[in-house]
């Protein structure tokens, strides 16, 4: 049985730059934290991440981290090396491969994890790192390489010579490296002229003891870039928002103007879909097949079936069955649930209501904390009134129902199966089935006449 594979992630740094009273890697950055795509990379590579953070940050950073992840604690803050002798001390495993990397690299993506790891077994090394030309205006170390083209040092840009920081290959501080080995070798880390102990600085102790390091260039400049700054934040954000569009695209769904449009990586999106532009597509938030989301629609959250349509809406915590028509301007709220072909127009809002096979509610109307039947007419302008100042209460308004425009239905209220409501009627009392209620406030005053289409 080979031995595990682990991912030494490092959160534990200050991040004073991004001048926030929020820890740098629990800001949200296309739907999910910082350091959570830096674990979640390490895991679909492969590897149980064990994340070094510092006391300060350590009770609110456990609320995020995925089932089986370790946590080691760099009590004092002397430098990346030294955080990685915290997560070697932290962990049992004695042999097999570890990833080292930092939690807030979010563009970093399983497959250049697997590739250093390939490289690093196809060169025998003891390490395998990831760099690339990003230019000489950044913080990240310069690759040193020696005649013969082998990585030779990485130097900290804040240690370079000048001509040192022109070198165009920088570290960008993702590596692949042979446990046993980093086991005996992080010992021989010291301090430098700052007082820190730079992990970096393992390259140079590999070199000594005659062990290659490989090196791997990514293409793609955007790779594993950094976020230290709420511009690089925006930078990654846009470099991750549109690997996802481009991942759905190739999945079979069509984007018109996809760069209007921003999905979460935690949002799901069945085939023939068409996501129209301007669109915010976040959290839990699931589309089903055929369906038409946008223009300039918000879906926060929401569960969307097969062959709908959600045009310029905002739908939050709701769930939508198969052939439901929502909008223009409508807004459905937490606990919003509409059943197979309910048709809900401009300028209506549902919360904490259930709305049942084919019922209609086309325009300017209120439906909160009720169950509607099936084939209800809700006419415009009807609210529910809910709320009496202290509690909510329920309405129910059985099947084939009628509501007339301009109906307001104190509840708790029940309007009977097939019942009736006149045009401006404050409905106080329960109406019976197949029952007409008319008037200020109104009363039941004959049966209810069903009209015949024609």
């Amino acid at each position: 049985m080979s031995a595990p594979h682990l991912a030494f992630v490092l959160a534990a740094g200050q991040s004073k730059r991004m001048r926030s009273k929020t820890p740098k890697i629990l800001h949200p950055c296309a739907g999910k934290p910082l350091l959570r795509w830096s674990l979640d990379a390490a895991i679909a590579a492969g590897a149980r991440p064990v994340v070094v953070l510092s006391p300060e940050i350590e009770a609110a950073i456990r609320e995020i981290l995925p089932p089986g992840t370790a946590v080691a604690i760099q009590s004092t803050m002397r430098g990346t090396g030294d955080a990685v002798r915290v997560a070697v001390e932290a962990s049992d495993a004695r042999g097999g491969e570890v990833f080292v990397l930092y939690g807030d690299t979010p563009t970093l993506s399983p497959s250049t994890l697997e590739r250093l790891r390939a490289l690093r077994a196809e060169r025998g090394a003891a390490l395998a790192l990831l760099t690339a030309k990003v230019g000489t205006e950044n913080g990240y170390g310069r690759i040193v390489r020696d005649a013969a083209g082998d990585v030779q040092r990485i130097v900290e840009v804040r240690l370079a010579t000048a001509e040192e920081r022109q070198l165009p290959e920088s570290n960008l501080g993702a590596y692949a490296i042979d446990l046993a080995w980093l086991r005996d070798a992080i010992a021989r880390l010291a301090p430098n002229a700052t007082g820190e102990v730079f992990f970096t600085d393992i390259v140079a102790v590999a070199i000594a003891a005659g062990k290659p390091v490989a090196a791997f260039c990514t293409p793609d400049p955007g790779e594993g870039m950094g976020v230290n700054t709420r511009v690089e934040l925006a930078a990654a954000e846009m470099i991750l928002r549109r690997r996802i569009r481009e991942k759905l695209m190739l999945e079979g769904v069509t984007f018109h103007d996809p760069e209007s449009t921003q999905v979460d990586d935690t949002v799901r999106v069945a085939a023939d879909t068409v996501i129209e532009r301007g669109c915010v597509l976040e959290g839990a938030t699931v589309i089903g097949a055929d369906t038409r989301v946008g223009p300039y629609s918000i879906l926060r959250d929401t569960t969307v079936g097969a062959r709908c349509i959600v045009e310029a809406s905002v739908l939050e915590g709701a769930t939508l069955e198969d052939d439901v028509r929502i909008g223009p301007f409508s807004h459905l709220r937490p606990g919003a649930y509409l059943e197979q072909g309910v048709g809900m127009g401009n300028f209506g809002e549902v919360k904490a209501a259930r709305l049942r096979k084919g019922t209609k509610m086309h325009h300017f109307s209120y439906i909160g904390d009720a169950d509607v039947g099936e084939r209800v007419n809700i006419g415009a302008g009807t609210i529910t009134m809910n709320y009496d100042g202290a509690n909510k209460h329920r309405t129910t308004i059985g099947n084939d129902a009628f509501i007339g425009s301009d109906t307001l239905l104190r509840a708790p209220i029940t309007i009977g199966e097939g019942a009736m409501t006149g045009a401006g009627a404050v409905v106080t009392k329960d109406v019976a089935p197949g029952m007409l209620a008319v008037g200020v406030p109104a009363r039941s005053i004959k049966k209810a006449e069903k009209k015949i289409k024609t």
